[in-house]
């Protein structure tokens, strides 16, 4: 099969977890009527406005709300000086100093690229987006099985994610906002203009059908949910709690894995967007080994990169019984 160029998508399709949240949504009107959510629909009105801007607007605002972060986001610099210091300890302070500046200048266009991704069909960005190894994709699919797209919590991610919805279909897997009726229906509808169809993070059952008929399904293992969805396998050196559901979808679908990553150029004008050639030797002798394929695989592109990553996100949380917190408790 091969892949070509599509237009935006407009036959998103439901599962039965994105059906029962649709069944709770409330139109504008409910918004509207309730002054808690005033400010929320301020925000994305001020979005709309934001995601008509050309580019080097937007990269201005970018250097500002970044200059903001580092100045108010305390906790959040804390966090990624911590995050920095454990996986580059060869770097010296200013290193890591400066590698933190450019850092959250990136994770503020990300924030700004949000307002991109959710009310704009993203033509101009594409144009300035090179895609590469397409045809390792076509390889994993001309198997006939599903195909496993692992993405990982770049600073690109929203943007990544929604510009590969314009070469072929996928299902993306997210996390729905509960606690905010509101920003999880710009959220879903946002990312609907891009994607085929989105599959909540808890719905199993949802993502092996969708793999079992041969469908994409975007999934990333790089983010700290306990013990409970995890095992605790390296990173950088330090044990991190890593998803390993990935093992078992494979096992139970014949799904191929395709590496997918993303980064910026230095002028933060252009986006590379890879595939990468699937694994063909995936699953291995155990769910833990294959974490720590996957963990070794994207620290090896960060060596390189390493301004790219989310590095606020607290990827150390939780820690293996009897080891100290790595991070401040919350106040």
């Amino acid at each position: 099969m091969t892949l070509k160029a599509t237009s935006l998508v407009t036959r998103p399709q439901m599962t039965k977890g994105l059906k029962a949240i649709l069944a709770k949504e409330k139109p504008l009107s409910f918004f509207l009527a309730r002054p808690q959510y005033w400010g929320g629909l301020f925000i994305m009105g001020v979005s709309w406005f934001v995601a008509k801007m050309p580019f080097r607007i937007q990269v201005f605002l970018a250097r500002g709300l970044a200059w903001l972060l580092l100045k108010f986001a305390s906790s959040r610099k804390k966090i990624t000086e911590i995050n920095l210091k454990l996986c580059f300890p060869e770097k010296s302070d200013e290193e890591r100093e400066a590698l933190l500046e450019r850092n959250f200048l990136m994770t503020a266009l990300a924030i700004i690229e949000i307002a991109s991704c959710w009310f704009s069909d993203l033509s101009s960005r594409e144009k300035h987006t090179k895609l590469v190894g397409l045809e390792n994709l076509e390889k994993a699919r001309a198997e006939g099985k599903g195909v496993i797209l692992l993405f990982f919590h770049f600073t690109s991610m929203e943007i990544g994610g929604s510009i590969l919805g314009h070469y072929f279909d996928f299902n993306a897997m997210y996390k729905p906002n509960k606690k905010n009726q509101l920003a999880e229906t710009f959220m879903r509808k946002g990312r609907l203009r891009h994607i085929h169809r989105l599959l909540t993070q808890d719905d199993a059952r949802a993502t092996l059908k969708a793999l079992k008929n041969g469908e994409i399904v975007w999934y990333a293992t790089d983010q700290n949910f306990g013990n409970k969805k995890g095992s605790f396998v390296p990173f950088f050196g330090t044990k991190a709690s890593t998803v390993t559901a990935i093992t078992k979808f494979v096992k139970m679908t014949g799904a191929k894995v395709v590496p997918f990553t993303h980064k910026r150029s230095e002028d933060l004008k252009s986006l590379e967007l890879e595939l990468h050639p699937a694994w063909n030797d995936f699953p291995g002798e155990s769910p833990e080994k294959d974490a720590e394929r996957i963990n070794l695989f994207l620290e090896n592109f960060l060596r390189e990169n390493p301004e790219n990553y989310l590095w606020l996100h607290q990827r150390f949380r939780t820690r293996p019984e009897g080891e100290p917190l790595i991070y401040p408790a919350k106040k």
